[in-house]
């Protein structure tokens, strides 16, 4: 779950809640409310519970989401092992205007 999303200089930071059993989080963001043309960031360490991007547009409206991934590997006979991933719904959208 997206906590909150605090607007910043070109920037704002999202924070969530801590979820156990997975391998990461990612968050989305876009200036189109339906996320088309978004951008997403991949968090590895479990221990981060906030993310700042940086480099957008001032007085923008961006919307916000993120979710949560679980690796695992797939071993096949012909070319040994793939790794797959597991994600979770998408948490609701949170927007902010970037000063």
């Amino acid at each position: 779950k997206l906590s909150t999303v605090k607007k910043g200089s070109k920037s704002f930071t999202a924070t969530w809640k801590k979820v156990t059993g997975i391998d990461g989080y990612q968050i989305q963001y876009s200036t189109n409310k339906n996320f088309k043309n978004a951008k997403t960031v991949t968090v590895k360490n479990l221990d981060t519970l906030a993310k700042t991007i940086k480099k957008l547009k001032s007085q923008k409206t961006y919307y916000v989401r993120v979710r949560t991934y679980q690796a695992y590997t797939i071993h096949t006979n012909s070319s040994g092992t793939h790794t797959r991933y597991l994600y979770s719904a998408w948490s609701s959208r949170k927007s902010v205007k970037t000063k």
